[in-house]
């Protein structure tokens, strides 16, 4: 088996690579905030699905994980254009529960 050294890294080398960056969070604060674009990926989260949508300006953005917001996305695959319109939020009708985030969702009819 050959062992191959590589060279330091110089500014030279890099111009033949892009830079990656990670998702951005979407974590809407005002009603009737969007979110629209392509499902590029489905990731088990820790609390659940998040999908990371590639909106139009090329910009990569990792959904919440909220209980309806994934209710609302069941049907997503990789390749779905999707509108995600946030309505406000549903205040614990129990105390000591956190409040209800709402989302509208909508897909591209094909």
């Amino acid at each position: 088996m050959e062992t191959v050294q590589s060279e330091p890294t110089g500014q030279t080398e890099l111009q033949n690579w892009v830079k990656q960056e990670g998702s951005d969070f979407w974590n809407p604060t005002e009603k009737g905030e969007e979110l629209v674009g392509d499902v590029v990926e489905i990731i088990q989260g820790d609390y659940g699905l998040q999908y990371v949508i590639k909106n139009t300006k090329g910009q990569r953005i990792k959904t919440p994980s909220h209980k309806v917001l994934q209710a609302r996305m069941t049907e997503a695959v990789a390749g779905t254009c999707v509108k995600i319109v946030f309505t406000g939020v549903e205040l614990p009708k129990q105390k000591g529960y956190k409040p209800t985030n709402l989302y509208e969702v909508f897909f591209r009819a094909k």
